[in-house]
């Protein structure tokens, strides 16, 4: 059997729904999609992003469907809009893992420097702030399961209090011990490892492939239609999914790493500079505090960003602008003045160019979103 029918709740989530977004924001820099606001209770809870992709239907060219406890919002994007997801080429990261999983189709997906295939059945966990894009030059249907670090802590927690021998089987493997090494701890700053595990399943057991479309179909039953008990459920249905990946007889597990423990420390130094400047800081001043050359910092930022220092510097300034906008009652002149920006229109231009609106109409929008 080398193809899914689909059916159940991944299946539903394929037509187009008309449903309101509630509470969302744009998320952090260099982040392309929604997410909750932070102010609500099930902040760290997993997402969930379904992306249908026909590059030859010109009506139905990509179809993007979110979900989370707070939020469900589905859209199609005809090939001409502007705004069609389909036209993103650059790389992006975000400050969450990411289990990214092949519904049906083929889909080619950029990881750094890398261009993989991944086929009907094939999964790939990305760890946070590593620079990836899905192509969208194939038809393909993929779900694509955002974890956050709290979550997955949470999980981890859950996994070494185990009641029963059946279920400590699964302790201490691979999967388990990537999350134990990259998740960030309370209080600690954000692990920067350029790391990912691609999962292909083993093609002479079919079975294999609708369990785990099984899981993911009950895992957004739970996120589409919550009862008492539906928090657990998630976690319950993640841990079976993480359990199942880790079975090297059912599926081929490539581990793979970009870059040197070096190379991360000195970009955590670098980032740190820049966010106590609130991305106010030149290269040279980087060059002064860090003892290194301008070009080599640049190379590493460029490598674990994809932005160049100074387009990093000020995706850190706009992301506080962001912060400000949200949760101060200052005025745009104040965050402009608090941030260091001499030049009220450079100020406007950039904020529009990367959220798409300005700063007021933002704080407006963010404000609404809230009353919903």
């Amino acid at each position: 059997m080398s193809q899914i029918i689909e059916r159940g709740y991944i299946n539903i989530m394929n037509p187009i729904y008309s449903a309101p977004p509630i509470g969302i924001e744009k998320d952090n820099f260099n982040n392309r999609f929604m997410t909750r606001t932070s102010d609500t209770i099930s902040a760290s809870a997993p997402d969930v992003i379904f992306e249908t992709v026909h590059p030859d239907d010109e009506e139905q060219n990509f179809i993007f469907t979110f979900i989370n406890p707070n939020t469900y919002y589905s859209q199609a994007f005809r090939s001409t809009d502007s705004t069609n997801p389909a036209t993103y080429e650059e790389l992006h990261y975000h400050d969450y893992f990411e289990l990214v999983y092949v519904i049906s189709g083929t889909m080619f997906q950029r990881i750094e420097t890398e261009r993989h295939l991944y086929t009907a059945g094939s999964l790939c966990l990305l760890n946070c702030f590593i620079s990836h894009q899905e192509e969208f030059s194939t038809d393909f249907r993929a779900l694509f399961l955002r974890l956050s670090s709290p979550f997955i802590r949470s999980i981890l927690e859950d996994m070494s209090n185990f009641y029963f021998s059946v279920e400590q089987k699964c302790r201490n493997q691979l999967i388990e011990q990537y999350f134990e090494i990259n998740v960030s701890k309370p209080g600690q700053g954000v692990l920067i490892r350029k790391e990912y595990i691609d999962f292909i399943p083993n093609e002479d057991l079919p079975e294999i492939k609708l369990y785990m479309y099984d899981l993911f179909d009950s895992l957004v039953k739970q996120l589409v239609h919550p009862e008492i008990g539906s928090t657990y459920n998630v976690k319950r249905i993640l841990i079976q999914i993480l359990v199942e990946l880790s079975d090297s007889t059912h599926y081929r597990i490539v581990p793979l790493n970009i870059g040197t423990d070096q190379e991360i420390h000195i970009f955590e130094k670098i980032r740190a500079q820049i966010e106590i400047q609130h991305g106010r800081i030149s290269r040279q001043d980087l060059e002064d505090a860090l003892s290194y050359s301008g070009s080599y910092l640049n190379r590493i930022v460029k490598k674990y960003t994809g932005y160049s220092i100074k387009q990093f510097a000020l995706a850190v300034s706009l992301n506080d602008a962001v912060d400000m906008l949200q949760h101060s009652d200052m005025t745009i002149d104040e965050i402009c003045s608090s941030l260091g920006f001499s030049n009220l229109t450079y100020f406007y231009s950039a904020f529009q160019r990367k959220y798409g609106t300005t700063p007021k109409k933002y704080r407006e929008n963010f404000r609404n979103s809230l009353d919903i």
